[in-house]
């Protein structure tokens, strides 16, 4: 398969993604610039996202290079279908679990990405999830409450 055609397909698949996680998240309240709400990460987030997949998708369309690279095998598609899914899931219940969903982000993540066992893929999606709660709490960003 050549590699413009591989690039132009998958940057056009994050570039559909990154509108998706955006369109997802002004679902939530962005607040005020003196008061933050929660959605005010995740649609900066957003708009960083698609205009970084826009500017990759655009910038590989108007290139002229044309370089051959080996077809998709099963392993990479269902790794990164993982990746498509988790996502997809921590989006749809993010507002209605709240930061739990994180932990289990990142902790799918850190599986898929192929970290052997579940001691450090639990401790790490702990430590992650800690620090970003944290940080929200010291800049007074709201988590969306859930159900927890």
């Amino acid at each position: 398969m050549e590699k413009k055609l591989v690039t132009n397909i998958f940057n056009g698949i994050l570039f559909l993604i990154c509108v998706s996680y955006l369109i997802i998240s002004f679902s939530m309240s962005i607040g005020k610039p003196d008061n933050p709400g929660p959605g005010f990460v995740p649609i900066t987030i957003g708009v960083m996202g698609t205009l970084l997949a826009l500017g990759l998708l655009i910038k590989d369309i108007i290139s002229k290079y044309d370089v051959k690279i080996e077809d998709f095998t099963k392993p990479g598609v269902l790794r990164f279908s993982g990746f498509v899914v988790s996502i997809l899931l921590f989006l749809l219940t993010y507002n209605l679990l709240g930061v739990p969903v994180l932990f289990l982000l990142v902790l799918s993540l850190a599986k898929i990405i192929g970290y052997k066992g579940w001691i450090f893929p639990i401790l790490f999606a702990g430590v992650f999830t800690s620090i970003v709660y944290f940080l929200f709490s010291l800049l007074q960003i709201p988590f969306p409450a859930g159900i927890f």
